[in-house]
């Protein structure tokens, strides 16, 4: 029984890059898992496998397909149909310039 238990503490400490990667969600895990299982053994492909879990997984930024102007254009109309007032449509427009 304590074989059994401290071959799991082995098998968790061998795959602590994996399960990082994993609790990080991690765009790459699966790719870090197949490098930590196969070459973890190495050490060095165990370090390579644990510096990668702790990069920032890469975010893809969705952008709406309005552009700024688009936008602003839009935030007009309303201001001249009588929807905003003056400024409420400063307020938008400061925000929409701030993102961009």
């Amino acid at each position: 029984m304590g074989e059994l238990f401290i071959l799991a503490i082995f098998l968790a400490f061998y795959f602590l890059p994996a399960i990082i990667a994993s609790q990080r969600s991690h765009n790459s895990t699966g790719a870090i898992f197949l490098l930590n299982f196969l070459l973890g053994w190495t050490f060095m492909g165990w370090i390579a496998a644990l510096i990668w879990s702790f990069t920032n997984p890469s975010t893809v930024v969705e952008r709406d397909s309005n552009s700024a102007a688009d936008e602003i254009a839009k935030l007009a109309t309303l201001k001249d149909q009588g929807v905003l007032t003056e400024k409420e449509f400063n307020d938008k427009k400061r925000q929409i310039l701030d993102r961009v």
